[in-house]
């Protein structure tokens, strides 16, 4: 009698482990889906407040650093005001160390979307080439961070920022296999 209980105590145990163990695997954060900056741009109420991980050109210039594409398809243009000037394709990246979104425990790129986009992108939109200084100032990368639209002046500029943690949530991508 007393083996049968040991039995079914140890059986008892091991279905809890196996059940604590499925729902931590379920309960991980999925892989993030990467958006290119026109996607963002073409619906930016939607990603108002959002934390997104952005595809594109990082630039790094004197005067600050964005992720963007050369065009998109059609031209993302915001409502209003805006959507009279050419707002250049792209997101003023603001970093915040403080204030700045923590990415997913789990900060893991589907590939295959990824892959895909990236691919697209650098079709559509080249780095750029510079006689000096390093080619550090344009890269591609994907950058996880919150949208938050700009207002007057500042959105002649740029349509919105992309406010960042810091250089922990930039993941730098190559064209190179």
């Amino acid at each position: 009698m007393l083996h049968r209980v040991q039995e079914y105590a140890a059986v008892c145990r091991m279905t809890l482990l196996a059940l604590m163990a499925t729902l931590f695997a379920v309960a991980a954060d999925p892989p993030i889906t990467p958006l290119t900056v026109c996607e963002v741009l073409a619906n930016l109420p939607a990603y108002e407040g959002k934390n997104v991980a952005v595809l594109g050109r990082f630039s790094f210039r004197r005067e600050g650093r964005w992720i963007g594409e050369q065009s998109c398809e059609p031209a993302a243009t915001g409502e209003g005001e805006q959507a009279k000037t050419q707002v250049p394709p792209l997101l003023w990246l603001a970093e915040d160390g403080f204030n700045g979104p923590h990415p997913p425990d789990n900060f893991e790129f589907d590939s295959a979307v990824l892959n895909k986009k990236f691919a697209a992108l650098t079709k559509k939109t080249t780095l750029g080439k510079f006689r000096f200084g390093t080619p550090d100032y344009d890269r591609w990368a994907v950058v996880f961070g919150r949208v938050i639209p700009r207002k007057g002046e500042a959105a002649q500029k740029a349509l919105a920022d992309l406010m960042f943690r810091g250089d922990g949530v930039v993941v730098f991508l190559t064209t190179e296999r």
